[in-house]
């Protein structure tokens, strides 16, 4: 059976042929949906949690909220409430218990409540997934697919794979890095002091750019390219070997951002002011392609996940 995300064509089929049941925010390329109500708003996001061997329990519980919390965060807002489905991997043991603390320990650390939640212990699930968790927030999104314009200019921001260095090396021993090092909060700390620069932002995470990439173009009337050069220029040296496989990695830590035409040089000021790795992404075309040509290869994140 194939692991990771679901094709775009088929999450495509899905939306279209349950169109009456979707909210009209619940898109591709989107990382939450939102719903406004007179003066009332909602914005939603539900993710699984994760539960991996070479993870200790607190780094398993950091990655179970700060996997959702990205993305709900791309919305510029935070999240007031969290629900919760704790399931509990065939072959654990007590160590699950603590993880189900340690998740609570980390929600309590960022103020946000958990509102219901539901545990089970049924035996059919192996390592890698423990249960969904769902954020909730109440105020209207800063940042959504809404603002984006067609003269946009978008960046790439961060390091790309290095969701993938993290996880290679912890499966060979290396505990110098924190699981935090993956969260978006800092970046879109700064984005919200820019937002009139910035109108939208997306996660990147399983797929990688390449995936990132394509489920924007759902969004805009255009494709994208992104150069051999520009990669090298974002990708760690404990993963430089990967060559350009970076592209299609797993990059939970980075993302895309659409930027005002008018703004280019005020966004990259910044970007540059605080050492973030970036680059501009060509806009051309239709699909997405790396050096001009298709790319198309598997999420090397597998390896170090199994």
């Amino acid at each position: 059976m194939e692991i990771g995300k679901v094709a775009l064509k088929d999450i495509k089929g899905i939306l279209e042929r349950n169109a009456d049941v979707m909210l009209s925010s619940n898109v591709i390329g989107s990382d939450f949906s939102y719903l406004q109500k007179g003066g009332a708003h909602l914005v939603l996001k539900i993710e699984p949690m994760v539960f991996y061997k070479h993870l200790s329990v607190e780094e398993n519980a950091i990655l179970s909220v700060i996997f959702p919390l990205n993305d709900f965060v791309t919305s510029g807002t935070w999240p007031t409430i969290a629900m919760i489905d704790f399931e509990r991997p065939k072959g654990a043991g007590i160590e699950f218990y603590k993880f189900v603390d340690s998740v609570l320990d980390v929600l309590r650390e960022r103020r946000i409540k958990v509102a219901s939640g539901h545990t089970g212990n049924y035996g059919n699930l192996g390592y890698g997934v423990a249960g969904t968790m769902a954020f909730i927030g109440m105020k209207k999104p800063v940042f959504n697919f809404k603002r984006i314009r067609e003269t946009d200019s978008f960046y790439s921001v961060g390091l790309l794979g290095d969701e993938m260095s993290f996880f290679r090396g912890r499966k060979m021993g290396d505990r110098s890095r924190s699981p935090n090092d993956l969260s978006l909060e800092p970046y879109v700390s700064k984005f919200l002091k820019m937002r009139r620069a910035v109108h939208f932002v997306h996660d990147l995470s399983e797929g990688g750019l390449e995936r990132g990439l394509n489920e924007i173009s759902h969004l805009v009337n255009s494709g994208f390219n992104v150069t051999s050069r520009d990669l090298r220029s974002v990708t760690p040296i404990e993963v430089k070997e990967y060559g350009n496989r970076i592209f299609s990695s797993s990059s939970s830590g980075s993302l895309v951002v659409s930027v005002d035409s008018g703004r280019r040089d005020e966004f990259e000021a910044e970007a540059t002011g605080n050492s973030w790795p970036f680059f501009e992404i060509e806009k051309k075309g239709k699909g997405v392609t790396l050096d001009g040509r298709k790319f198309g290869k598997a999420d090397t994140m597998l390896d170090f996940i199994s």
